[in-house]
Parts: structure tokens; C-alpha cells; sequence
């Protein structure tokens, strides 16, 4: 059965990742947004745009094993297609602007399995379950979503490593802490940077919003500041 990966395992993982293939790029200067793709080429994935025709709408990443087929469609038929070993599929829907976001992180979710598979390599047997055991629907469910869950922290690793976050901070905010009100309120000139740090690193705001909880960049404050010194103020001005 997959090992559970420490998130600070996997932050070292990803910032180490983009930092190795800046590097081997030849770069003089850290960029502002992760080059996701190059990323998954220095892997020796190839990534690829196509019309997913699953039964399960919700999938729009694809990382092949080169045994298991995938449904898409081709000149207006679905057809199970064999990918070669190593390549990721996108649904095309992806490429529009709007979705760049989802786009990147799919990516890097599909990237994030090929490499905690490589770091933590399971035996060809014990990779989904154990034949000899009967596992009920309960544990397999809680299995998959360990998987899940420890690609998704390794794609936000990769986009958003401390260095890319702590840059746009500084750009959107000189550096300083961003407040939040109680646990989730934002003041809008606040939420308007935040959304602007997203869009220069590639990211949506909620994903960024998690990492700079996770980076300890938010400035806690109680909720009755805000409401005295924004909400009331704005109603009796």
C-alpha cells in the first residue's frame, strides 16, 4: 500500500525540483512563475491535449501507465486509446486562458504521481491493493484519497514553492503579512492582492490563499476590527 509522505518531505521535494530544473535552464535570476511544463519535459513527460470521453466528467488529468486505456474522442467516436508510458493527458478544454490555472495545476498534480512514485516505489503487486486481503469499500476509499491528497500538496510544492510566494508578497505587498479578519474574512483591498499574486505565479486564489496560511503570511486580526473599522465606518460615512 502507498507510505504517507510528510508535507515538509514534499515541499523540499518541489522547491528542490524547480530549483534543479531553473538551473539546468541556465536561468541568471529566479522567476516569478513555475514553468510547470518544462518541469514535466526535464522528467522526460510529454504532455498532450485531447477530449476526454470517461464516464466520470471530473477527470481532466491523465498520467499513462502504457497498459491502461483512455476514453477520447476521436472524429466524433469514443475510443479507448493505449498512451505510451509517460505522458500526460490534458483535457483540451484546458487550454483556453480563463482555465490557465486549473491547466497548471493539473499538470502538476499529473507530475507530482510520477515523481512520489519514483521517490516511494511500490512492488508491481502491492501498487493499488493486496489480492489476499479483502479490503472493504471504506479503506480503499481512504487509500485513494492518500494518493490524491499527496499529489495535490506536491503539485502546490511544485507551483508554489516559499521563494515564488515570498517574491509576489514582496511585489504585491513589500513584503508584509496580508491581514485576515477571524479565520476566512478579507478586507477587498486585500483580497485584490492576493489575486493579483495569484495571477503572476499561475495559480487560482484559493490554492494561493491555502499556501500563504501553510508560509504563515497572513497577520491574524479579530473579526470585530474589521466590522468596526470597515463595515460600520463605510455605513455611517
Amino acid at each position: 500500500m502507498k507510505k504517507f509522505i510528510p508535507n515538509k518531505e514534499l515541499d523540499e521535494l518541489g522547491e528542490g525540483l524547480v530549483l534543479t530544473q531553473i538551473k539546468k535552464s541556465g536561468m541568471t535570476c529566479l522567476p516569478k512563475c513555475v514553468d510547470i511544463e518544462g518541469i514535466a519535459n526535464s522528467l522526460g513527460l510529454n504532455i498532450v491535449y485531447e477530449v476526454f470521453a470517461e464516464e466520470d466528467l471530473d477527470k481532466i488529468g491523465f498520467l499513462a501507465d502504457g497498459r491502461t486505456p483512455l476514453k477520447i474522442m476521436r472524429s466524433g467516436r469514443i475510443v479507448p486509446f493505449l498512451f505510451p508510458l509517460g505522458t500526460i493527458v490534458v483535457e483540451t478544454s484546458l487550454r483556453r486562458e480563463r482555465e490557465s490555472g486549473k491547466r497548471r495545476f493539473t499538470i502538476a498534480h499529473e507530475v507530482a504521481h510520477f515523481v512520489i512514485e519514483r521517490h516511494h516505489p511500490v512492488a508491481q503487486f502491492q501498487r493499488s491493493f493486496d489480492s489476499e486481503r479483502n479490503y472493504d469499500a471504506e479503506e480503499l476509499r481512504q487509500q485513494f484519497n492518500l494518493v490524491e491528497a499527496q499529489a495535490d500538496k506536491l503539485a502546490a510544492s511544485l507551483l508554489m514553492p516559499f521563494f515564488i510566494v515570498e517574491t509576489a508578497l514582496k511585489d504585491y505587498n513589500n513584503g508584509n503579512k496580508l491581514r485576515i479578519y477571524g479565520d476566512n474574512v478579507l478586507a477587498p483591498a486585500d483580497r485584490i492582492k492576493i489575486e493579483k499574486m495569484a495571477a503572476q505565479i499561475g495559480v487560482s486564489f484559493t490554492a494561493l490563499l491555502i499556501r500563504l496560511r501553510q508560509f504563515k503570511m497572513l497577520e491574524y486580526h479579530p473579526i470585530s476590527e474589521y466590522i468596526e473599522s470597515v463595515l460600520l465606518t463605510e455605513v455611517n460615512a
